[in-house]
């Protein structure tokens, strides 16, 4: 599927992976001892009201002719959500704290300003600046916040994520987008690039083998995800997560562990008979235990989900008391008037998720009794739901 380097940029959906060999070539590699985490898969109903305080709607409107496509990624700031969505024809569209659309970040063209490809977005809180990564263009945009084109720099690494850090430096997550033509010439891969503010390469992290060259995962949302003092970094086909601080130290952070039910993951490969680029669509068709890229931090929590024997289960960890609390599928919503979404981003002290109106219809295009204040049809646009942890 990933033989030449032109099919590479028409995968803005899927998110990178790990290996199970990681190294760093950089002194800033922090040596420390990690925290493990145990699991285990559980029927066990998870009531949000446990570790969720106060929930709030917010439902996006937009003006007429416009509608939203997938909600893939959201950003918070100043009050606003910067939300990218659509598949085959991807946005980025600015709403205010009461869900109304204010305008839209660039658009697709070869114009001044304009991006074929919208691979990621983010934030450079620092600067105050919208970036667009276009890896059809090999171009990044720069926007000021109310959407103004600023500039375009070339993209310093062929890469499927990225994400800004306080002190101006960004970090670009490979995901094993290598494959044995381009690339048979070059002795060392790496899946972590950490970049100056002028695109110059400063860092590199998480070599990547070649057994696991073009071996990639679909997933959302983006493997690099902020938090308090740095950025986390997932690796999905590895139970490892990796933090790089703001002060420039890259370390292990956690590493989650299934028990008995671990997957082999170098072990399942050589087993699998189909090309490398679709095995990691394929695991979970084995029963495989593996954790698909989908992580929150908080000050008290974590939130993740991951799959085992083809099912999809929850986890709140409490990072005080050392505890894991595991569920089938979502939490329970036993908060009055809540119901609990696809989780897409986070703030300091909230989860936030991604409600679709059409997924909640009965047969008479009826929504839940806890939602039919929103007043929502089939053709209402996605809600945000907001949790504030407790």
């Amino acid at each position: 599927m990933l033989k030449k380097m032109r099919t590479f940029l028409f995968f803005s959906i899927i998110v990178g992976i790990s290996i199970i060999s990681v190294s760093c070539n950089n002194r800033s590699h922090k040596e420390n001892e990690y925290e493990t985490i145990s699991i285990t898969p559980s029927n066990k109903q998870l009531p949000m009201s446990q570790f969720i305080g106060q929930i709030e709607y917010i439902k996006l409107t937009t003006p007429k002719g416009m509608a939203l496509g997938n909600i893939e990624k959201v950003i918070v700031h100043d009050d606003l959500f910067f939300v990218r969505h659509g598949s085959s024809n991807p946005s980025v569209s600015v709403f205010n704290s009461e869900g109304e659309f204010q305008y839209n970040i660039g658009k697709q063209g070869r114009g001044p300003g304009e991006y074929v490809a919208l691979n990621d977005f983010n934030i450079d809180r620092t600067q105050k600046t919208v970036i667009i990564m276009d890896l059809m263009l090999q171009k990044m945009h720069f926007y000021n916040l109310d959407g103004a084109y600023v500039r375009s720099d070339a993209l310093p690494i062929h890469a499927l994520k990225f994400s800004s850090l306080k002190n101006g430096d960004y970090i670009f997550w490979v995901g094993n987008l290598y494959n044995e033509v381009m690339n048979k010439n070059e002795t060392t891969l790496w899946n972590l690039y950490v970049v100056n503010p002028d695109l110059s390469i400063k860092e590199k992290h998480l070599e990547v083998t070649k057994e696991f060259m073009s071996v990639m995962n679909g997933s959302l949302p983006s493997s690099l995800s902020p938090c308090e003092d740095g950025v986390n970094i997932y690796a999905p086909l590895s139970n490892y997560i990796y933090h790089y601080n703001d002060r420039g130290e890259f370390s292990t952070k956690y590493y989650l562990d299934f028990g008995s039910l671990n997957c082999n993951f170098l072990s399942e490969l050589h087993q699998y008979k189909g090309i490398k680029s679709s095995f990691a669509f394929n695991l979970r068709k084995t029963g495989a235990t593996y954790y698909p890229n989908q992580l929150f931090e908080f000050k008290k929590y974590l939130y993740f989900t991951f799959i085992s024997n083809d099912d999809m289960y929850s986890v709140y960890y409490d990072k005080e008391n050392k505890s894991s609390h595991v569920t089938l599928g979502y939490p329970v919503d036993d908060i009055n008037g809540a119901i609990f979404g696809r989780a897409v981003a986070s703030t300091r002290n909230s989860l936030i998720t991604v409600i679709e109106p059409v997924r909640l219809m009965d047969d008479n295009n009826n929504v839940p009794e806890k939602l039919q204040h929103l007043n929502l049809t089939p053709n209402s646009n996605p809600v945000l739901a907001k949790y504030t942890m407790r």
